[in-house]
């Protein structure tokens, strides 16, 4: 056994995906401490999916592959940068080809790097636009014919609060801007081949990515939600499973936001709660 809790806070163990096929971008990982798309992968894989893992790294593809199959999942490892037109064609036609059909996209892979556009350099935007925007539609582009040749599947998008509130983030917040806008339009485009497409808005998470400021920020990030509890790699996989699920067949172009509630909140509220009686400094 991999030695990681299938699901993190509940058994992610079940048959909603038996014998789908799930691709999952930006799905690779280097140990135990899980980013959301190598988490997504091994809940879908958890499922029944077989589960491509797209990643740029070969050896980090490899190592969520291998927690997939030590958990009793199968995995099929591959490898592209996500800007290269032809290595996202051929990566999603090597998995359609080996594993028989394709029936979910999940578009996890991102990089953040954004600066404020005062200071931001040209081609450190366009980096962060190639990979979070034009990658996310070179793999739609790729997968959609295998999509409606399985008749039909799903295609969820992974955003940011950062596309819909002000932290400063440049060209990351832009770009998954972009990424809500061609969710909907994707929905529209590919609704009538039954294929669904909608998209997850993670909040300020405890990943990889999102690890920063040590003990203090994980405070902040607690301390900024409604909750004023930490959300994982595993909160947003349970949401990217439910959405490409059967309990979700009527459900297209939607913005579900995984944040416990951080961009429902304004500043002044969120002063007035933290001031509140009974809060702690």
């Amino acid at each position: 056994m991999s030695g990681i809790a299938i699901g993190g806070h509940v058994d992610g163990h079940g048959r909603r995906l038996a014998g789908r096929v799930a691709l999952v971008t930006g799905a690779g990982s280097a140990g135990g401490f899980l980013g959301t798309g190598a988490a997504t992968a091994l809940l879908l894989a958890a499922q029944g999916a077989t589960v491509g893992v797209l990643d740029t790294s070969k050896e980090r593809a490899e190592h969520t592959g291998a927690l997939i199959e030590a958990d009793g999942g199968h995995a099929v490892t591959l490898v592209a940068d996500l800007t290269d037109e032809v290595a996202v064609r051929s990566a999603v036609d090597t998995l359609a080809r080996q594993a028989g059909r394709l029936d979910v996209v999940v578009n996890n892979a991102a990089i953040s790097g954004g600066a404020p556009v005062e200071t931001a350099r040209i081609e450190d935007w366009d980096r962060v636009f190639a990979v979070n925007t034009r990658g996310t539609m070179l793999v739609c582009q790729a997968a959609t014919a295998h999509l409606r040749r399985s008749g039909g599947g799903s295609i969820v998008n992974v955003a940011s609060v950062a596309a819909l509130r002000g932290f400063g983030s440049g060209a990351y917040g832009a770009s998954k801007g972009a990424v809500l806008s061609l969710t909907t339009d994707l929905a529209y485009s590919l609704g009538p081949d039954g294929i669904r497409v909608n998209c997850v808005v993670p909040g300020h998470l405890y990943t990889p990515m999102g690890d920063q400021g040590g003990e203090q920020g994980r405070e902040l990030r607690r301390r900024a939600n409604l909750l004023g509890t930490e959300g994982d790699a595993w909160d947003v996989a349970w949401a990217v499973l439910f959405l490409v699920g059967p309990e979700a067949r009527w459900i297209t172009a939607a913005t579900l936001p995984v944040d416990a509630g951080t961009i429902s909140e304004t500043g002044l509220g969120m002063l007035a709660r933290l001031a509140g009686p009974g809060k702690d400094d």
